[in-house]
């Protein structure tokens, strides 16, 4: 997975061809990645960006634990050259 700060992540993979889809954990995440992959797409998960303190201040280790477990989806059309693919490899 990335190196990169969070914030600066989506930017870096648009310009790489790839669409932020949507954030999961569990079953959920692993039939999305079924669906989009027989959709010809090839897949890239990202560690979930955590949520700000006021949307749930009580949350706690509940908040954190599911954090570590879920994935940001993106996706894009499977890549048809090597170019695109170095490419790829400096964003981590």
């Amino acid at each position: 997975m990335s190196q990169v700060e969070p914030e600066e992540r989506d930017p870096l993979l648009e310009r790489n061809g790839w669409t932020r889809r949507f954030t999961a954990i569990g079953a959920r995440l692993d039939e999305a990645i079924e669906l989009y992959r027989g959709l010809g797409y090839q897949i890239r998960l990202e560690p979930a960006e955590r949520g700000s303190e006021e949307a749930a201040p009580t949350a706690g280790c509940e908040q954190c634990f599911v954090m570590t477990l879920a994935r940001t989806i993106y996706t894009r059309p499977v890549l048809a050259n090597a170019s695109a693919r170095a490419a790829e490899r400096q964003i981590g």
